[in-house]
């Protein structure tokens, strides 16, 4: 591990005060949620501010520094800060900052509609997933400013993913490392989105393709095949979460049930698998037995909202409350007092710091599914449902 420590940077001053607090398994205190929701949207500005177009950075590592901006990440933060203009006074500000991101993705777009599947580099090849989530944003600002630009950009998105799926519908062309995914079910509730808000029926069928497929390859205990980056290694939560929540989101859209259903298998799964304060290991075998010895921060964050999710749609309590235990856990690793502003507000991939997903990096997806879960424990609070639509 040390020469692994060195290789990252992680020997600078501000690393090693982290990577000290990870080996002593010190944590800070779960404040109210509207600070840590109001400490990641800061973190998720400067981010913005680190790069000079418009976009989000990918994240902060240490290795790196501020890394270039991420499309497909910009693409479902926007609806993210859209949704907390909702909800705090100084809406204008991530109104403001939502739109600009959708404009920057504007210039992204291939001639073929899809959008590139690496950072700023337009002329990496397009990729089904990347696309799909940038719908996400696109449709969303659309709807906060009736520019038809975006709406355009999203249907030629779209077509585009109708153009290269398969007829059984799975996406086996175009795809990130060129294998098959489950996890696209998140690219088929964009396509479920788009198409009922514009009464486009041949997206929605596209989606439904896609949405049957993942169902065929779920096991009866609630495990996906094809959940992976790559074949033949255990799933990160992250996928996992991806491809649960694509079917629970696009379910409810739909009005599906099965799909619903599946989501919740899955979801129930990982509940069972969560420690009474709130650590999920980082990937799982298909016997749903741990598979790592640390957590993925990004897939915590995914889950609590389906979990908060699942609970406004069924009432279930142990939803609510593994919803809260994984928020609170998050809390605790959240820093909301550091003067390093890099970090302060941010979410790490990995915990501890040196994990194997994103070694020593805050990548700006942790705090955007961390934002996600807290805009739904706060409406929890208030009794609420959170948001109709949780991209």
């Amino acid at each position: 591990m040390i020469r692994r420590l060195a290789r990252k940077r992680l020997h600078r001053p501000e690393a090693v005060r982290l990577v000290l607090r990870d080996l002593l398994r010190r944590r800070g205190p779960a404040l109210h949620t509207r600070r840590h929701l109001d400490e990641a949207a800061k973190w998720l500005l400067r981010a913005q501010d680190a790069t000079p177009d418009g976009g989000v950075s990918a994240g902060h590592s240490f290795e790196d520094g501020w890394i270039a901006s991420y499309p497909e990440t910009t693409g479902y933060i926007i609806p993210t800060f859209l949704e907390y203009a909702r909800l705090t006074g100084d809406g204008e500000v991530y109104r403001t900052r939502a739109v600009m991101m959708a404009e920057w993705e504007l210039g992204l777009q291939h001639p073929s509609g899809g959008f590139p599947g690496h950072f700023v580099d337009r002329e990496h090849p397009p990729i089904v997933f990347n696309t799909g989530q940038i719908i996400f944003g696109l449709l969303a600002a659309f709807e906060a400013t009736d520019d038809k630009r975006f709406l355009e950009s999203a249907l030629r998105a779209a077509r585009w993913l109708v153009e290269v799926q398969e007829a059984d519908g799975a996406w086996r062309r175009s795809d990130y490392l060129g294998h098959t995914h489950s996890y696209n079910t998140r690219s088929a509730w964009a396509l479920a989105e788009l198409g009922v808000a514009t009464g486009d029926a041949d997206l929605v069928n596209a989606a439904r393709r896609h949405l049957d497929w993942a169902c065929g390859q779920q096991h009866d205990t609630g495990w996906f095949e094809h959940a992976s980056f790559r074949p033949g290694e255990a799933p990160l939560l992250h996928t996992i979460a991806y491809t649960s929540q694509g079917l629970l989101e696009a379910g409810l859209r739909l009005n599906e049930q099965r799909y619903v259903e599946a989501a919740e298998r899955a979801c129930r799964a990982v509940l069972d698998a969560m420690t009474p304060e709130g650590w999920i290991a980082a990937r799982f075998d298909e016997a749903w037995r741990p598979a790592a010895t640390y957590s993925c921060l990004t897939g915590n964050a995914q889950m609590a909202v389906q979990w908060f999710r699942l609970h406004a749609t069924t009432g279930a309590a142990e939803f609510l409350e593994g919803g809260r235990r994984a928020t609170t856990f998050l809390k605790t690793l959240q820093d909301c007092e550091t003067s390093n502003l890099a970090v302060r507000g941010a979410i790490k991939g990995s915990h501890p710091i040196w994990g194997r997903y994103l070694f020593g990096t805050f990548p700006n997806w942790a705090a955007k599914f961390f934002m996600d879960a807290l805009l739904f424990e706060d409406a929890s609070t208030r009794g609420e449902a959170g948001c109709t639509r949780c991209w």
